[in-house]
């Protein structure tokens, strides 16, 4: 014959406890989320803002880089294309958002940053 062994629950546990309210369990997400978005979301997002602003206000004559790692010097500027001089008679139509960089007069003029190639024929 098998007999049932039933546990007893001692007077202690018997009695309900005090929990804590399902709102403190929230507050150490919600600070992973406040954190995440400062330090990712936020700067990512003003960083594609002045890329765009970059690319509204591109000019004839400017100095830019591809994403490409192309350097040259914006010929014409069209809705959706760039037309970009990489080299004496050497034109390359792009997408304007192929452009990456703008260069300031000073790097172009210094050269640090402009790495200029000679074509030899």
């Amino acid at each position: 014959m098998i007999t049932y062994a039933y546990a007893e629950v001692p007077a202690q546990a018997a009695q309900p406890q005090a929990t804590t309210p399902p709102l403190f369990n929230m507050i150490p997400i919600a600070g992973m989320l406040v954190i995440f978005y400062f330090f990712m979301i936020r700067p990512q997002q003003k960083r594609a803002n002045e890329h765009k602003k970059m690319l509204e206000a591109l000019q004839k004559g400017d100095s830019v880089v591809t994403s490409g790692g192309i350097y040259g010097t914006v010929v014409s500027v069209g809705d959706k294309t760039v037309e970009i001089k990489i080299a004496e008679n050497t034109k390359i139509k792009v997408q304007r958002s192929a452009v990456s960089d703008k260069l300031n007069a000073q790097d172009a003029v210094n050269g640090k940053e402009v790495v200029q190639a000679e074509i030899v024929k």
